[in-house]
């Protein structure tokens, strides 16, 4: 909450508004006034300020607002003094390596023979309007000046300090500190508090409160005038530990104007020497370095009119600007602003365009209910993932949504198709201490859904998630994107009825991406997969992923009972090979020829090794081959299998004649027989 008067707010300003105009334009302009109270002849006000807006926690701050609104400009007191010796002289000031994070700049002006006396009346008034209670000269010049620019200041007693210096350093532990409030009991810092200290100890608590040590007095005649910059999040911390807060914290705690930490010293210094009669020393005694800079950004009518659908002419918009205090340029029909120090949340032109039409007045801004529909046109990730779900729902596939954080503990934990690396990324503090660690595979997911169907009583269930997949470090070789920090990569996974349901389903799926790519299979082995059906999928020499049945001790750990299968494909790769247009073929004019041949082969051939060889064996009469059985049993002998396939024979010119379609299956048989050692079974 920010405390302000009708007439501080007003002398800047010279608006002549009454204290419910002030009010109700300060409101409208966006700063609610949320109470209104009469204190004498003023009327005080408690304005509720958004975290953006730190410059109106000062009155400054608030007589920019009221004067954009009434289309004048702020009229700033004149900052002028005269300068005598040198501080550098009289003192230093100097800030520890270890709490340059806590306060990057720290400044001091040294003020000698001041005359520590009651305040005028007129700076009473401005306090007690407010609620502050005065205390004497000095101490109510630097509550004023940090009402007035939202710089908190503080002023010690020098003849007070050790050495006369100024060390900003972190605390010790359990270092006793005496804060100005309280009964003078000590309270202790730790290591994490910073502290304004002279040459023995702890001065001030920095940018929370000062001590009861060096505070000025009717006795003091030497004054060093403390403005800084310290870290929001520090003085935080700090504030909260140990239970102490001030209208200096309040304002440090949400990041002050870098930009007025000089301006704030400089005018408390005039006061100074104003009110008490104090000389000046000439310098700045510093240490760091503050950051300060200008943003140029530009505004013109069309922009305000584009998204307002008001029309506010660049005369307008440029006296707006001027108003709140913001260095306005025209060039041409647009208006170029400098944006200060103290407006940090005017980043963009938009922003720009959000002021012209909160002090414009947004009652202006017109009630149409008209729009422009306009529908964005999905980017080809997004259509292939749409074409992908499409698909396999199509397939009987039901979507699964499973949690991105999983435990360690389980059979696929470590396990990846992507990654030859075994280690997981695992939280430090992870929401919940059973999952822990960001999944390598989406395939554990989909076993423990399938565990949670069948103790539900639901059986064959097919399943299918389309989600990221993350590893520790990044593999610049493949064709996914990757990024940098986690190995961040999405992939789809199936799960289903037993191997052959889902490679049927993953070559299904390849054909509706009209790929042109040939699916290639290699066995893997690991001790997850059930051995002879695990393999790796490619596509023209690519990884793909792979297709397995989970091993014996797999399906134990995730209580998953009978037969099932999945695969894991690299979505990246579906994207790259989909074709959005299909090519089109004509109709065969010529009838198809089938023909069954079946093989007892080596337990250790795969359907993939047949097929090639039987396409390199045939001529182009072979259109498409398609495994129909694969049977293991004591007819056939230990370590031997049988699988049975039909061939599809058409020629493009004619109707093919037995004695063709017999050429080629004798060259099959043969090739089958002499490079897999088959046994041929008619």
């Amino acid at each position: 909450m920010m405390k302000a008067t009708w007439q501080w707010i007003d002398s800047y300003v010279g608006c002549g508004l009454d204290a419910n105009a002030i009010a109700e334009k300060l409101t409208m302009a966006g700063t609610e006034v949320e109470k209104s109270e009469p204190v004498g002849d003023d009327v005080r006000y408690t304005l509720e300020v958004t975290s953006n807006r730190t410059d109106c926690l000062s009155i400054i701050g608030l007589a920019r607002e009221l004067a954009a609104c009434v289309g004048k400009t702020v009229q700033h007191p004149k900052v002028e003094y005269k300068t005598t010796g040198k501080a550098s002289e009289v003192s230093s000031v100097e800030i520890e390596p270890d709490a340059l994070a806590a306060c990057p700049y720290y400044s001091a002006r040294v003020i000698r023979n001041v005359k520590v006396a009651e305040s005028p009346a007129w700076l009473k008034k401005r306090l007690e309007a407010i609620g502050l209670r005065p205390i004497n000269n000095i101490v109510d010049i630097t509550n004023f000046v940090l009402f007035e620019t939202g710089q908190p200041l503080h002023a010690f007693d020098l003849n007070k300090l050790s050495g006369k210096r100024v060390v900003v350093r972190m605390a010790k532990a359990n270092e006793p500190f005496k804060p100005v409030v309280g009964e003078g009991e000590s309270i202790r810092l730790s290591t994490d508090d910073l502290v304004i200290a002279d040459d023995e100890r702890p001065q001030a608590v920095g940018g929370v409160m000062g001590g009861s040590d060096s505070g000025v007095t009717n006795q003091t005649t030497d004054v060093l005038l403390e403005s800084a910059y310290f870290n929001p999040a520090n003085i935080k911390a700090t504030g909260r530990r140990l239970k102490l807060e001030s209208d200096s914290s309040y304002r440090f705690e949400r990041d002050v104007d870098q930009g007025g930490v000089l301006h704030a010293s400089n005018r408390a210094a005039q006061l100074i020497a104003e009110i008490a009669g104090g000389e000046v020393l000439a310098g700045v005694l510093e240490a760091g370095e503050l950051k300060t800079q200008t943003r140029k950004l530009s505004v013109s009518p069309r922009d305000v009119a584009r998204v307002m659908g008001i029309d506010v002419s660049s005369d307008a918009i440029a006296g707006i600007c001027r108003g709140l205090d913001l260095e306005v340029k025209r060039e041409g029909g647009s208006v170029t602003v400098g944006v200060p120090s103290f407006r940090r949340d005017l980043e963009r032109t938009i922003d720009l365009v959000e002021e012209v039409a909160r002090v414009n007045g947004l009652e202006q801004i017109p009630n149409d209910l008209r729009m422009t529909v306009q529908t964005a046109n999905p980017s080809r990730r997004q259509r292939v993932r749409k074409l992908v779900a499409r698909t396999l729902q199509g397939f009987g596939f039901s979507e699964a949504l499973t949690d991105t954080f999983v435990t360690a503990k389980t059979a696929l934990s470590e396990f990846s198709a992507f990654a030859e690396s075994a280690v997981r990324i695992e939280a430090r503090n992870p929401v919940n201490a059973e999952t822990p660690a960001l999944r390598r595979n989406l395939v554990g997911s989909l076993l423990n859904a399938l565990s949670v169907n069948q103790r539900q009583g639901r059986e064959h269930v097919h399943l299918y998630e389309i989600a990221n997949v993350f590893h520790p470090a990044v593999d610049r070789s493949s064709s996914a994107a990757w990024t940098a920090l986690s190995g961040e990569r999405e992939v789809v996974a199936l799960l289903g009825h037993d191997f052959f349901d889902v490679k049927g389903a993953v070559e299904s799926l390849l054909e509706t991406l009209r790929s042109e790519r040939s699916l290639a299979t290699k066995p893997i082995t690991h001790e997850v997969l059930a051995e002879g059906r695990a393999a790796r999928l490619s596509l023209g020499g690519r990884d793909l992923g792979f297709i397995a049945e989970p091993a014996a001790k797999t399906c134990k750990d995730y209580e998953v009972e009978g037969v099932c299968a999945f695969a894991e494909l690299d979505f990246e790769m579906l994207v790259d090979v989909w074709q959005p247009v299909p090519t089109l073929v004509d109709l065969p004019k010529f009838p198809t020829a089938e023909r069954d041949l079946a093989f007892v082969l080596d337990a250790g051939v795969t359907w993939t090794q047949v097929e090639n060889t039987a396409r390199q064996a045939a001529d182009r009469t072979l259109r498409a081959i398609e495994l129909f059985d694969e049977f293991t049993g004591k007819q056939i002998g230990a370590g031997r299998k049988s699988l049975a396939f039909r061939l599809y024979f058409r020629h493009d010119d004619h109707t093919l004649k037995s004695e063709e379609i017999s050429a080629q299956m004798d060259a099959v048989v043969k090739a089958i027989t002499e490079k897999l050692h088959g046994e041929h079974r008619g």
